[in-house]
């Protein structure tokens, strides 16, 4: 029980910090403003037919190609500090003992992402107030806009897709979705943990960027295929085939991969850091 109170202490410590951080402000501010001019369309159109919307925005964000680039960036500009060894953190080490202060600093990935994507569901819900309603389904406001062009009249740039309401009921869309945008935060987060780790902290941000490009591109360049090898991607449920009738990949083999990269991050994080020395890094 003591160890796993070290651990999450480290985690904790981590996330303690995000208050002093202007990093995090910046961060947030971005994403209030971004999903201010990604939602509030959609809480326009429902305001002007006098028909309450409800809060199932956030499978429809990953939807958008340049919505996906942007959040993804976020996730890059979160970890962008990894290791995260500050003056503080050699101390921590020494209390705690390497191998838990490793595990913490995964854990608080996890946490982080999670934390990170929780921020953005809400955001998107609170945009839509005060023609906000509850209710199991899809709604009137989100069938429309999916059925008909109604959204271009209000410049809304969501594709509210019907093809996802037919797959998806709106709980399991919401959990689906956010689970594989997850699972890619943390495979972004791990990634640069474990490569500014083994080299300098500036690969790890401009690899995990490069995932996060690459995605856009696949879209661009239109080719099937290349959606297998571009993990960023999987956080949208539109880029998953869900009827085995395309060459796009399918829920499982994403959720399979995403999970099988992360695990064997976590596995190269721990033989990396055996071996290394414990310098200390300016913030960013």
């Amino acid at each position: 029980m003591g160890r796993i109170i070290r651990i999450f202490s480290c985690s904790a410590q981590n996330l303690r910090k995000w208050s002093a951080n202007p990093r995090i402000y910046v961060l947030s501010l971005l994403l209030i403003g971004f999903l201010g001019d990604t939602v509030l369309p959609i809480a326009d159109f429902s305001s002007s037919v006098h028909v309450p919307a409800t809060p199932w925005v956030f499978p429809y964000l990953a939807l958008n190609q340049k919505v996906l680039l942007l959040l993804m960036l976020g996730i890059v500009l979160l970890f962008c500090d990894a290791p995260f060894i500050d003056a503080h953190q050699p101390y921590v080490i020494i209390r705690s003992g390497k191998r838990d202060w490793l595990l913490g600093q995964i854990i608080y990935i996890m946490l982080a992402s999670a934390l990170y994507f929780l921020f953005i569901a809400l955001i998107s819900v609170l945009m839509l107030l005060p023609n906000l309603t509850f209710s199991s389904e899809w709604g009137k406001v989100l069938g429309t806009l999916a059925l008909t062009d109604a959204g271009n009249q209000f410049k809304i740039g969501l594709p509210i897709s019907y093809q996802l309401q037919f797959t998806y009921t709106p709980i399991a869309a919401m959990a689906w979705s956010f689970f594989l945008n997850w699972l890619v935060g943390t495979f972004l987060g791990l990634l640069m943990f474990v490569l500014n780790m083994r080299f300098t902290r500036e690969i790890g941000a401009v690899v995990a960027a490069s995932l996060v490009f690459l995605q856009y591109f696949c879209f661009e360049a239109n080719g099937f295929l290349l959606w297998h090898f571009s993990p960023v991607s999987w956080a949208s449920l539109g880029n998953l085939d869900t009827t085995h009738t395309s060459a796009l990949p399918s829920l499982i083999y994403a959720v399979s991969v995403l999970i099988g990269l992360n695990l064997m991050l976590i596995l190269l994080a721990v033989l990396f850091f055996r071996k290394k020395n414990i310098d200390v890094l300016p913030p960013m």
